[in-house]
């Protein structure tokens, strides 16, 4: 290590460390529009949203939504190459 190096290395190991933190006056708020249901804010508007276990007739509907999932993903790319190849051939 040269001397210019080492002098660098005592003066920022005798130097004050700085710390820094974010202070603010304000009071923290919970964000939660004035109402709330049990001390849980984030279900505020959608309470039963996630209770998926509970749904009725949840087999049909995931079966449903996960199908229509995939068709959707390799339909729209099929269609847009024959749309593609339509037009590119006449």
């Amino acid at each position: 290590m040269s001397a210019a190096g080492a002098a660098a290395k005592r003066l920022l190991e005798r130097a004050p460390k700085t710390v820094r933190t974010f202070k603010s006056s304000a009071v923290p708020q919970s964000g939660g529009h004035g109402h709330s249901t049990g001390g849980y804010d984030d279900y505020i508007h959608a309470e039963h949203m996630y209770s998926i276990q509970k749904m009725p007739h949840r087999k049909i509907k995931m079966a449903i939504a996960c199908s229509s999932i995939v068709i959707l993903g390799f339909g729209i790319p099929a269609t847009a190459i024959q749309w593609q190849k339509h037009k590119a051939a006449g």
